[in-house]
């Protein structure tokens, strides 16, 4: 049975402890917090483990989890290395999704395996989290040992893991950023549009959600690209020409947004081939 100590148990490490715990051969040794009283509750939110206050006590592990906020994982990562657990093979990793397992060379030149894992997922309430985590999918990147040995834990719980290459961390959160957020923010700015037509917000929002969530459907079921609706899908030269015009009137900002999207957009019409290629150029030109 491998040993597992967590350094910074915020929400996807209870998440995953708890689920580890419940369901993998793993025991759950020390769980550092940064006072005594969050410790605790973490541990009972577990069901297992010893509450600690501070790193000064922490035991020696097969596996240490840091689960703080990405500013703060060298810190601890220092602080742990000071006490003397780390030996060799000892599995180190982190769950940040935009740093790398890069940040824990410290760990590695004691000839630890270090790794990151990040699941693809929101832990809002880790109440609710270990009740949906089955199927969550899980970027990994790191050394093979320590990816080896997550991914079996992954699997363990009911999550898919996947690899990640090292240097392309930051643009593998982009991806989640993309999708994510920034489709909040678009519908946002849908709103904002729909607004100074003169349709008011509550109704806006009610207006959207039946083809945002058809469209959504149609990405995951067709493809982006037979999915793509709308104007550029047409190849309609003229109707852009003046919705451009009409936003840049409106707010630049939002123009700006029209054109770069519309970029991206006349290269998947091209893919779905449903417009003439002397359109697409005419799209292009404007766009650019």
């Amino acid at each position: 049975m491998l040993t597992l100590s967590i350094i910074g148990c915020g929400n996807v490490a209870k998440t995953l402890a708890y689920l580890w715990h419940q369901k993998a051969d793993i025991e759950i040794k020390d769980v550092v917090n940064r006072s005594q009283e969050s410790a605790n509750a973490s541990v009972t939110f577990i069901g297992a483990g010893n509450a600690l206050g501070s790193l000064q006590n922490i035991r020696q592990a097969d596996i240490y989890a840091i689960g703080c906020g990405d500013d703060h994982i060298e810190t601890c990562l220092d602080a742990l290395l000071e006490q003397n657990v780390v030996k060799e093979n000892t599995t180190v990793f982190h769950f940040s999704g935009a740093k790398s397992s890069a940040v824990l060379d410290k760990a590695k030149q004691l000839g630890a395996n270090c790794a990151s894992l990040h699941p693809v997922k929101s832990f809002a309430d880790p109440r609710d989290s270990i009740n949906t985590f089955s199927n969550t999918y899980c970027g990994l990147e790191g050394d093979k040992d320590a990816c080896d040995i997550l991914s079996k834990l992954i699997k363990t719980i009911g999550g898919h893991s996947f690899n990640v290459k090292t240097d392309k961390k930051l643009i593998y959160h982009a991806a989640s950023v993309f999708a994510c957020n920034y489709l909040t923010v678009l519908q946002e700015l849908s709103i904002n549009a729909f607004q100074h037509s003169g349709v008011e917000r509550e109704l806006a929002m009610k207006i959207l959600e039946p083809i945002v969530k058809e469209t959504s459907s149609n990405i995951f079921k067709f493809g982006t690209a037979n999915a793509l609706t709308g104007p550029i899908a047409r190849g309609d030269h003229q109707l852009v020409t003046k919705q451009l015009e009409g936003v840049s009137a409106w707010d630049n900002d939002a123009a700006e947004v029209y054109r770069l999207l519309g970029k991206l957009s006349v290269e998947l019409s091209d893919l779905k081939g449903a417009s003439e290629k002397e359109k697409l150029a005419l799209l292009r030109k404007l766009l650019s």
